[in-house]
């Protein structure tokens, strides 16, 4: 099941009228959060992505993989997407897309894209749009890789957002995306 209606939901959240008539039954599973908490935060065997709200702003956690997307007869198995999706309120909305991956960053980077492409016609109409990838071992040199390079001018150039891959755990306040 892809959700149709994620664009409902953000713009419901974002003004906090819940969805009362969400026919995704796996709802409960795509909101990890929504409020003004100072700081939000994903995480999956050991590697965690914590966005610190200094600004206070209405953040909406997403989880994508099993949520938002979620494997069924109408989702092959290999359909691209990310962990999680960040939507923090601002004068123009931004998206913090995170993936957090064991060894094959490339994957990791498949991933953010495909989340991307699946659901361009509401990043579109974001302010920016990031990408995340925290990863378990160190990050090789990615710069020259095609999937880097595809990835990064997408983000750069559609969204005016950047791409950061990092060991672990990352730690990032709203003021330095």
């Amino acid at each position: 099941m892809i959700c149709r209606k994620l664009e409902e939901c953000i713009n419901g959240e974002l003004q906090s009228n819940s969805l009362e008539k969400c026919d995704n039954k796996n709802r409960m599973n795509c909101i990890k959060s929504s409020d003004r908490r100072s700081a939000v935060k994903c995480e999956e065997n050991k590697k965690k992505y914590v966005f610190e709200n200094t600004k206070k702003n209405h953040v909406i956690l997403y989880k994508m993989d099993g949520g938002i997307i979620k494997e069924d007869k109408f989702v092959p198995s290999n359909t691209s997407k990310c962990d999680y999706l960040f939507v923090i309120s601002d004068a123009a909305p931004t998206a913090v897309l995170a993936e957090l991956k064991g060894v094959d960053v490339s994957k990791a980077l498949i991933q953010l894209k495909g989340t991307l492409l699946l659901y361009r016609n509401i990043f579109c109409k974001f302010g920016r749009v990031y990408a995340r990838a925290i990863v378990t071992s160190s990050t090789p040199n990615l710069k020259a890789s095609p999937e880097y390079v595809n990835l990064e001018r997408m983000i750069r150039k559609d969204y005016k957002g950047n791409i950061k891959i990092v060991e672990r755990q990352f730690n990032e306040k709203d003021i330095e995306l």
